[in-house]
């Protein structure tokens, strides 16, 4: 079965309201439970193998759907984030930072806060976080996003 974890992955509710029934589908099929607030529409699944939501992540991914997916440490991995944007018309996914609490929290702090205050924060709190691993860099577009978004 593997090791299991506290999960979270959040769209913006516009993308839920889009794809309401498909992504109702998997809530009452037991995959996730399914919290609004606000502007935003959170999937939780408190036993997530090795903090994997395939089920929606598979969907959003599909579609092309802006995500936030984070997950808590489990038996032999780390806490860590992973996200998924478009920019310019390009969809780049799979951009995952594991590390220790600080580290995710810091990056959860950046990706929340105002597109103006992104690259001071990432020069304040993130780089100074060291070491962690990004593991993967496919998109060579991912840290200019974070940077200038």
């Amino acid at each position: 079965m593997g090791d299991r974890t506290y999960c979270t992955t959040t769209i913006n509710k516009h993308y839920y309201e889009q794809n309401k029934d498909l992504i109702d589908k998997l809530s009452k099929e037991g995959w996730y439970e399914i919290e609004k607030e606000g502007e935003t529409v959170k999937f939780i699944d408190d036993q997530a193998n090795y903090g994997d939501m395939p089920a929606i992540c598979d969907i959003l991914t599909e579609k092309e759907i802006e995500y936030d997916k984070s997950w808590e440490s489990g038996g032999d991995y780390s806490a860590g984030v992973e996200y998924a944007r478009k920019v310019k018309g390009i969809y780049t996914k799979g951009d995952v930072f594991e590390g220790g609490e600080d580290l995710i929290n810091n990056f959860k702090e950046i990706l929340a806060c105002e597109p103006s205050e992104r690259e001071a924060l990432i020069k304040t709190k993130l780089l100074q976080l060291e070491p962690f691993e990004i593991t993967d860099l496919s998109a060579p577009q991912s840290i200019d996003f974070i940077k200038n978004a």
